[in-house]
């Protein structure tokens, strides 16, 4: 934190209103540095200054305008004809225009020139800007990454009518002319099981396919078009008879076309955005890509919505953070300030952590997402593995730091006028979205057995290791090569095993193979550090995670011990911390 901590009192109620998100980040500003180089950290510092201005004051004002005033469903219009109009309060729009006008998240990957960028923003911005905006909106960010994911699908398996038709309306950022667009999977047969699907295309005799069906939880349901999933009549039963359409809601002579919005969610979380159950009866519906590869199609984009939905998780933890952190150290209680207590002073330690940990392994990833579309194979196995194995423990982790975050603030937390309920409601979703935990666990373990996906990942995670010369962190790095080792070992015996004892496997090791991964990314950040200015600040917390999720201590020890927790201030304010206090993990 840049500024400098205020005196306690005792009845303060500190708040985090009017800080810049970005400027209050040091962790984000090195990482940064690590993942970008030199002329993009350049481009992108000012825009990450003004997102963050814009996060910490305006977007949080509107986002909890949004969050207690949700959108209304019109079903028909004042002379009964059907109109599946959705209503939102002004502050939405305010926030869409903030997201697809003038910081262009959704349009950056596809046209040149957005933020006066030469060229396309790399992933790795977009991720560092997005991340800055979870902090304050949740919510919007689905639409956002539903309408980016909209159009790589269209540029990557469209034919060039649909591009030239389409791409256009989805990349603007003129909010007049925008089309949003959001992909459609879940029945009511269920979500992960999206072989099950029952919604059927049927071919008319002038070769126009129409869709007949129920889709059941339909994100961004206002809308411009969809891609789905439907089952061509006659297809094999299965993920392998499904096929991608976009559906669009007006068709181009400006009739509407045949789905209808039967309700909205009523939601725990992301209230913001409208999520509906959706009927198509005989909605005309463009063919994108081959019959048969629809699936294949759409777990292209569910893949790179991971990644996202894992930065949106760590952007909530990252606002957590902040929130307890201001709070702890503004308010006194029994005598001093709240942050002196060593149980609080451990939960906020525990919480930095996941959160540093987390900003690594997306950004990284983000970075990986760049090679991928630079045509780097590495980079793109990798990103294979790494998705699943980010989404699966930085969605689920979320909900615990959200909630130790409310038990810092205590009642406050818990009323609605501050943000830590929200943040709680909202970091629900990231772990059922695109995957839940299980699902996502047992995709990682697909992706080794199938992919061979463990050894770039090991060989990514060992050639950290090796960077790391600092004797007292060596400790720490060769038990993230005894763990890699153990899961090694462990997935070789996958083959033979009943696939009931194989399946109880999956999430351990997705777990497992987060830790090494995140506990790799964070003794390289602090080994780079320790030789560009001798500061251990990193390394410490890249010991103190290991120590957290590679060595627990016994049941009935503390996770952290007292010494450690001395050096919460040093790590929350980024100040240097000589080489000598890595002895006290």
């Amino acid at each position: 934190m840049s500024h400098s901590t205020p005196s306690p009192v005792q009845d303060a109620m500190p708040t985090t209103r009017g800080m810049n998100f970005y400027l209050e980040d040091a962790n984000l500003a090195f990482v940064c540095a690590s993942v970008m180089d030199a002329a993009t950290l350049e481009r992108a510092r000012p825009h990450l200054a003004a997102l963050g201005a814009v996060a910490g004051d305006e977007l949080e004002a509107l986002a909890a305008q949004a969050d207690r005033h949700g959108p209304v469903l019109r079903p028909f219009d004042e002379r009964g004809r059907r109109v599946d109009e959705v209503l939102f309060h002004p502050a939405y729009h305010e926030m869409e225009r903030l997201a697809f006008g003038r910081f262009g998240l959704a349009a950056m990957s596809h046209r040149d020139g957005i933020l006066g960028w030469p060229g396309r923003v790399p992933h790795v911005v977009k991720y560092a800007l997005s991340y800055l905006f979870s902090q304050s909106e949740f919510g919007l960010l689905c639409p956002v990454n539903m309408t980016d994911s909209t159009a790589r699908m269209l540029r990557r398996h469209g034919s060039a009518e649909l591009q030239a038709r389409y791409l256009p309306r989805l990349t603007t950022t003129d909010p007049a002319e925008l089309w949003q667009g959001t992909q459609w999977m879940t029945e009511k047969t269920g979500g992960s099981d999206a072989g099950a699907a029952t919604t059927v295309a049927r071919r008319d005799a002038d070769g126009t396919w129409r869709l007949w069906g129920d889709k059941w939880f339909c994100s961004n349901a206002n809308c411009d078009m969809a891609l789905t999933l439907a089952r061509p009549e006659g297809a094999p039963a299965g993920t392998r008879g499904l096929a991608m359409f976009l559906a669009p809601k007006v068709l181009p002579d400006g009739t509407k076309n045949a789905w209808i919005i039967n309700r909205l969610k009523d939601k725990l979380g992301s209230r913001s955005m409208a999520t509906g159950e959706v009927t198509y009866q005989g909605a005309v519906g463009y063919l994108v890509g081959e019959l048969g590869r629809g699936f294949k199609q759409m777990m292209e984009m569910v893949n790179g919505s991971r990644l996202s939905n894992a930065m949106r998780a760590a952007g909530i933890m990252r606002r957590c953070v902040l929130e307890s952190l201001v709070h702890a150290r503004g308010r006194a209680a029994f005598g001093g300030a709240l942050a002196a207590l060593p149980l609080l002073r451990a939960s906020l330690l525990e919480m930095l952590l996941d959160a540093e940990a987390a900003a690594s392994v997306v950004l990284n990833g983000a970075a990986l997402f760049d090679g991928a579309d630079a045509g780097r194979a590495e980079d793109a196995r990798l990103l294979r593995v790494w998705t699943p194995i980010a989404k699966g423990w930085i969605t689920a982790r979320a909900r615990w730091v959200a909630s130790e975050a409310m038990n810092v603030r205590a009642g406050n937390g818990y009323t609605e006028e501050w943000p830590n309920a929200r943040l709680l409601r909202d970091s629900y979703l990231g772990a059922i979205w695109e995957g839940t935990t299980n699902i996502v666990a047992l995709d990682v373990q697909r992706a080794i057995l199938k992919d061979g996906a463990l050894a770039p990942l090991a060989g990514f995670i060992t050639r950290r290791l090796e960077t790391v010369g600092e004797p007292a962190a060596k400790p720490g790095a060769d038990l993230v090569r005894t763990a890699l080792a153990e899961i090694a070992e462990r997935t070789l015996a996958w083959p033979g095993l009943p696939k009931p004892e194989r399946e109880l496997d999956a999430r351990p090791v997705a777990d497992a193979l987060y830790h090494g991964l995140a506990a790799s990314l964070l003794l390289a950040e602090g080994q780079r550090l320790r030789e560009h200015s001798g500061d251990c600040r990193k390394l410490l917390a890249a010991l103190l995670y290991v120590r957290r999720w590679l060595r627990p201590p016994t049941s009935l020890a503390p996770v952290f011990p007292p010494e450690a927790l001395g050096w919460l201030d040093a790590l929350a304010d980024w100040s240097p911390v000589p080489a000598e206090a890595l002895s006290v993990v």
